[in-house]
């Protein structure tokens, strides 16, 4: 990109100006009824949603497919996706509506509808409570989540474990204080774990 373009863009960017992005779409479902987006809502197969890397949850984009003009609209709940090259991902539902569906993926066009001044989202904001946890992943592997769990506590860190169902554990470090969370993401990184879920967790120390 030329040196001119480069900081047009910039200065769209910074004036609040630019809205369109491109590139390809994707779409993805939970293999379980009650699994969680990034925002903590549950995920709906038929709901008009979708995951954006960096998008503000709430904000509302207008999806176009560049190969039949079809467009709908979503709003963002979740984080993703982490192909290189693909941009969003949709449900199935949004898939279907776009006209993708069977194909799996298809260049588009994005344009922010609108952004709401207060992310949408279900869990509690950790800049005001100064905590934090870290969710690592979810198992039914019994054997990986001991030796995950075995290696977090031999790198000096304190991970929970919490009981899913009946076939199913989640391992997180928490409550993690606000000054201690760059240098637990750090120690993270150096077992290979580089993108964990952070969300906000209630001060431990006050009352529920």
């Amino acid at each position: 990109m030329k040196r001119t373009a480069i900081m047009a863009l910039l200065i769209a960017i910074t004036a609040g100006l630019w809205a369109a992005e491109s590139g390809i779409a994707s779409w993805y479902t939970a293999d379980r009824s009650d699994a969680l987006t990034a925002n903590g809502e549950v995920f709906d197969n038929k709901a008009l949603t979708a995951a954006h890397k960096s998008l503000t949850f709430g904000t509302i984009v207008s999806v176009t497919n560049d190969d039949n003009g079809k467009s709908i609209e979503v709003r963002i709940n979740d984080r993703g996706p982490y192909v290189e090259n693909r941009i969003i991902d949709l449900t199935p539902e949004g898939a279907r509506q776009l006209g993708f569906y069977e194909e799996g993926i298809a260049p588009v066009t994005l344009e922010v509808v609108s952004e709401p001044e207060v992310p949408e989202s279900q869990y509690i904001n950790g800049a005001d409570t100064g905590w934090y946890t870290i969710q690592i992943g979810t198992y039914t592997n019994m054997d990986n989540a001991y030796a995950l769990y075995t290696n977090l506590k031999t790198a000096g860190l304190k991970p929970t474990v919490e009981i899913i169902g009946e076939a199913m554990v989640r391992i997180a470090l928490t409550p993690v204080q606000a000054y201690r969370l760059n240098d637990t993401l750090a120690s993270l990184s150096q077992l290979g774990i580089t993108e964990p879920l952070v969300r906000g967790a209630r001060n431990p120390y006050t009352a529920q």
